[in-house]
C-alpha cells in the first residue's frame, strides 16, 4: 500500500487510460448479434432404398448424413438462394440501423448492378429515393412501393422527424459471402441433432437469414432425392413403352404363325432353351438399369459430392467392386476431415482446408476414373449376355421343322412379356417412391430472437477499469523497482552502511519563503527554518541532527571540524550545514560556519552578508581572519563567507595555508562547520574531508542515486576521510515512518488534527 500511495498517479493514469481506450473502442466497435436454431438430420437410406427393389448394401450406410448437410450449409449455392430470397443485396451503410425497422418486402433482381442510394424519410409526407448522382429514383407515400433499378421495397410508416439514410445494392456474391461467413453449426454428441447459429450485424435480419438457410437446406435435400426419382421414372417410362410395343408385335407374329401352320406345342429341350434365354435377358435388363444409374451419377471433370456418393451407393454392383469401394471410403474420410476443420472455425482460405480440397479433387478424379471403368465393365457384361443369347437362339434355330420356328416365336414372346412385366413393376415402384418423398431434415426449433454478442459498453468499461487498475498496480511496482534512488533511512543503511544522523522533511511553503530572504530566487535560497520557525517539524529534525552529532562527538574522539558535503548539487548540503550551525549555536556552542564551496557559494546570501572578504582572502593573505569572519550573525554563531572565487579551489583548500587556518580556528571555536562542494562534481570535498575530523554526507530522498552515494562514500574513504554519518534530506512523511515522530509532535501541539481518512491512510502506510 505504501508503494501504491507513493505512485498513485501511475495507478490512476493507467486506470483512466485503459478505461478511456476501452470506452472509445467499444463505441467504435461493430455490434454483432446471433440467433440459434435446432435441426434433426435423418438418414437418406430409407428414401434411396425406395428407388430400387434391390437391397441397399452396407456401403450406402457409411455416408454421414450430418456431414453431408453441414457441407451443404457452407456452399455458395445455398447462400445465393438465401440472399435472393431475402433481398440481402440491399444493405444499409449504417451498420447500427436495422433494415426490418425501416423497410419490408425487399426484392432485388439477380441482374441488378451494384450502386449507392439515399433514402429520405420525410415524416408524414412519405419518402424519396435518390441515386448517387442525387437523381430522384422513387417517391411517394408509405403505402406506395419504391421501385428502383433492379430492386423494390416498401417503407414502414414513420410520422416522426425527417431524416436521411444511405443504402447500397451490393454484388450477389458479396451478399452470399455474408450468409456463408455467419453460419456455423455444432453436432450434439451421439445424436442426429445439429445446433445451427448465424451471426450478423443486423439484429432484425439475423433470425430471418437463419430460418431461410435452414429451410433452403431442408428443401435442397428433398429436391436431390426427387431429382433422382424423376430421372429414374423418366427412364423406366421410356423402356416400358418400348417393351410394350415389342411384346404386342411378338404376340401378333405367334398368332399368325399358329394360324398358318396349326402348331401349338414345343419339345422339352426347346422349352429349356427358351427358359435359359429368358433368364439371360432378365439379367441383361437388370444390368442395363444399373448402367443407367451409374452413368447418371458420373460427371466428368467435376468433384464427387456427397449426393453423387449416395447415388453410387444405390447401385448394387458397387459393393462388389474393390476399386470403387476403396475410392468412396477415402473420399468419405476426406469429407469428414473437412467437416471437422470447418466445425473448429477454420476459414475457406485456410491453407489446411485448401490442401484438403485439393486432395478431394484428386480422389474425385480417381473415383470418376474407377466409375468409368465400371461402366465399361457393365457394357462388356451386357455384350457378353447378348452373345450368349444370340448363341442360344442360333442353337434353337437348328431344331427341325415347324416346332422349331414356333419355339423361336414363342420364346420371343415370352421374353418380351417378362421384360414388359418387370418394367411395369419398376415403373409402379418408381411412381410410389416419387410420390412419397418427404424432406429428411426437420427444423426442430426455429431461429430464436437475436441476442447481442460480447459485453455491453458498461461491462467493458468496468472490466477495463479492473484491467487498468491491475496494470496501474504493476506500473507502480515497476516504477518502484526502476527507482534506484535512496528514499528511506533503511535504504541509506543498506546501501552505505553508515548511520543516519538526521531525517529532514520536505520544506514547506512557509520555509521556502523564509529561506528566500530578500533575493526571491529559489535556486539560491537556503531555508533557515531553525532560525525563523523553531516550532516547525523541520527545526525539530535539525535539533535531532545536532543531538546525534553531539553524541558522536562524546562517544569518539573530539569532532571540532565537520565537513558537510553531498554526492551532487541540489541535495541540500548548504541548507543542512547552515541549520546545523544555527542549532549548535542555539545550544550554546561557539560555532563557526565556513562557506568552503568556492565554486557556488550560498551561505552569505542566506544570512544577507557580503561575500568579500572571506575564506579565499584569508588563504591568499590579502585579509586577516578577524576581518573576514562575520561575528555574532546570531548569538554564538560566526560566519566566514567564501570570499573572492579563485581559479584553483582544490589546490587552495589543500594548501598549507588551509591547514594552518584550521589549526587557528580550533583554538577559537568549539565546533567548525564547513559547507563544501559536491563530492562527485569536484575534488574539493575530498581534499577538505581528509583534513576534517568528520564528514557528514547529505542525501536527498528520491533524488540521490544509490550508485552516486556509493561512489561519493568510496571517494571520501579513499582519502582516509572519516564519515561520521549521513543526513537524509527531503524525506516524505508517507515514505519514511521514522520521520513521523516529528510529524506527530507537530500536530500534537494542537495546530491540526487528522480526520478519519488521514488516520486510516497513516495506518495503511504503517505510521505510528
Amino acid at each position: 500500500m505504501r508503494v501504491l500511495v507513493l505512485h498513485w498517479k501511475a495507478v490512476v493514469g493507467a486506470t483512466v487510460l485503459v478505461v478511456f481506450a476501452t470506452y472509445t473502442a467499444s463505441r467504435r466497435s461493430i455490434l454483432r448479434f446471433q440467433s440459434t436454431a435446432t435441426v434433426q438430420v435423418n438418414s437418406k437410406k430409407n428414401y434411396l432404398a425406395r428407388l430400387d427393389d434391390i437391397r441397399i448394401e452396407e456401403l450406402s450406410l457409411r455416408t454421414d448424413p450430418i456431414l453431408s448437410e453441414a457441407l451443404v450449409l457452407s456452399t455458395q449455392a445455398l447462400a445465393l438462394s438465401v440472399a435472393d430470397n431475402l433481398g440481402l443485396r440491399l444493405q444499409f451503410d449504417d451498420l447500427d440501423m436495422r433494415r426490418d425497422d425501416v423497410l419490408y418486402d425487399v426484392q432485388v433482381d439477380s441482374m441488378a448492378r451494384p450502386d449507392s442510394f439515399a433514402l429520405d424519410i420525410r415524416g408524414p409526407l412519405g419518402y424519396e429515393v435518390r441515386d448517387s448522382r442525387n437523381n430522384l429514383v422513387a417517391a411517394g407515400s408509405y403505402d406506395t412501393p419504391a421501385v428502383g433499378p433492379g430492386f423494390s421495397f416498401r417503407v414502414r410508416q414513420d410520422d416522426g422527424q425527417p431524416y436521411r439514410t444511405h443504402f447500397s445494392v451490393i454484388a450477389r456474391v458479396s451478399a452470399a459471402d455474408l450468409v456463408r461467413g455467419g453460419v456455423s453449426f455444432n453436432v450434439e454428441p451421439n445424436t442426429n441433432i445439429v445446433k445451427v447459429s448465424y451471426t450478423g450485424t443486423d439484429a432484425s435480419m439475423v433470425p430471418h437469414i437463419l430460418n431461410a438457410a435452414l429451410y433452403a437446406l431442408r428443401n435442397y435435400g428433398a429436391d436431390q432425392i426427387r431429382q433422382v426419382a424423376a430421372n429414374r421414372l423418366q427412364f423406366i417410362q421410356g423402356r416400358v413403352e418400348e417393351a410394350r410395343q415389342r411384346y404386342l408385335a411378338s404376340l401378333a407374329r405367334v398368332q399368325a404363325y399358329q394360324e398358318s401352320q396349326s402348331t401349338t406345342d414345343l419339345s422339352a429341350e426347346e422349352v429349356s432353351l427358351v427358359n435359359t434365354i429368358q433368364d439371360l435377358d432378365r439379367e441383361k435388363q437388370r444390368i442395363l438399369l444399373d448402367l443407367q444409374t451409374l452413368e447418371s451419377s458420373i460427371r466428368p471433370g467435376s468433384d464427387m459430392t456427397i449426393e453423387t456418393l449416395n447415388g453410387l451407393a444405390a447401385v448394387p454392383g458397387i459393393s462388389g467392386n474393390p476399386a470403387m469401394t476403396f475410392q468412396i471410403q477415402a473420399l468419405l474420410r476426406l469429407y469428414d476431415d473437412r467437416r471437422t476443420m470447418m466445425a473448429e472455425g477454420q476459414r475457406e482460405s485456410n491453407p489446411q482446408v485448401t490442401a484438403l480440397d485439393s486432395r478431394i479433387q484428386t480422389v474425385s478424379r480417381a473415383l470418376n476414373d474407377a466409375a468409368a471403368a465400371t461402366v465399361r465393365g457393365l457394357r462388356q457384361q451386357i455384350a457378353a449376355l447378348e452373345r450368349n443369347i444370340a448363341q442360344l437362339r442360333e442353337r434353337l434355330s437348328t431344331f427341325p421343322g415347324k416346332q422349331t420356328q414356333f419355339a423361336q416365336l414363342r420364346l420371343e414372346t415370352e421374353l418380351q412379356n417378362d421384360t414388359y412385366k418387370y418394367l411395369l413393376s419398376q415403373l409402379e415402384a418408381a411412381r410410389i417412391s416419387a410420390g412419397t418423398i418427404a424432406p429428411y431434415i426437420e427444423v426442430v426449433e426455429s431461429a430464436t430472437v437475436s441476442y447481442r454478442l460480447g459485453m455491453s459498453t458498461r461491462n467493458k468499461v468496468v472490466l477495463g477499469a479492473l484491467v487498468g487498475l491491475f496494470l496501474g498496480v504493476l506500473a507502480a511496482f515497476f516504477l518502484e523497482y526502476l527507482d534506484q534512488t535512496i528514499k528511506t533511512a533503511q535504504d541509506v543503511e543498506r546501501v552505505l552502511d553508515v548511520p543516519v544522523l538526521g531525517l529532514i522533511p520536505l520544506e514547506s511553503r512557509q520555509q521556502l519563503l523564509a529561506g528566500n530572504g530578500h533575493h526571491g530566487r529559489r535556486r539560491y535560497a537556503i531555508p533557515l527554518v531553525s532560525l525563523v520557525s523553531p516550532d516547525d517539524p523541520s527545526s525539530e529534525a535539525y535539533r535531532a541532527l545536532r543531538t546525534n552529532v553531539t553524541f558522536v562527538n562524546a562517544e569518539q574522539r573530539s569532532l571540532r571540524v565537520i565537513c558537510v558535503t553531498s554526492p551532487g548539487p541540489g541535495e541540500g548540503k548548504s541548507t543542512t550545514a547552515a541549520n546545523l550551525a544555527i542549532t549548535l549555536a542555539q545550544q550554546g556552542s561557539a560555532t563557526l560556519l565556513v562557506d568552503a564551496d568556492l565554486r557556488r557559494p550560498l551561505v552569505h546570501r542566506a544570512f544577507n552578508l557580503v561575500q568579500e572578504p572571506g575564506l579565499t582572502d584569508v588563504l591568499v593573505g590579502s585579509s586577516q581572519l578577524r576581518e573576514a569572519v562575520r561575528p555574532n550573525v546570531i548569538p554564538k554563531l560566526d560566519v566566514l563567507p567564501a570570499g573572492a572565487l579563485p581559479p584553483n579551489p582544490s589546490e587552495l583548500l589543500g594548501s598549507e595555508a588551509m591547514r594552518r587556518l584550521m589549526e587557528q580556528l580550533r583554538t577559537h571555536y568549539d565546533i567548525i562547520i564547513f559547507d563544501s562542494p559536491p563530492t562527485l562534481a569536484v575534488t574539493d570535498a575530498t581534499v577538505l574531508g581528509a583534513s576534517s575530523d568528520a564528514v557528514i554526507l547529505v542525501l536527498r530522498a528520491g533524488e540521490t542515486e544509490e550508485i552516486a552515494a556509493q561512489r561519493a562514500l568510496e571517494q571520501l574513504r579513499r582519502v582516509q576521510a572519516r564519515v561520521a554519518g549521513s543526513v537524509l534530506n527531503g524525506v516524505e512523511k508517507d515514505r519514511d515512518r521514522y520521520y513521523n515522530y516529528y510529524y506527530y509532535k507537530h500536530h500534537d501541539d494542537g495546530e491540526r488534527r487528522d480526520g478519519p481518512f488521514a488516520t486510516l491512510r497513516k495506518r495503511l502506510l504503517g505510521v505510528g
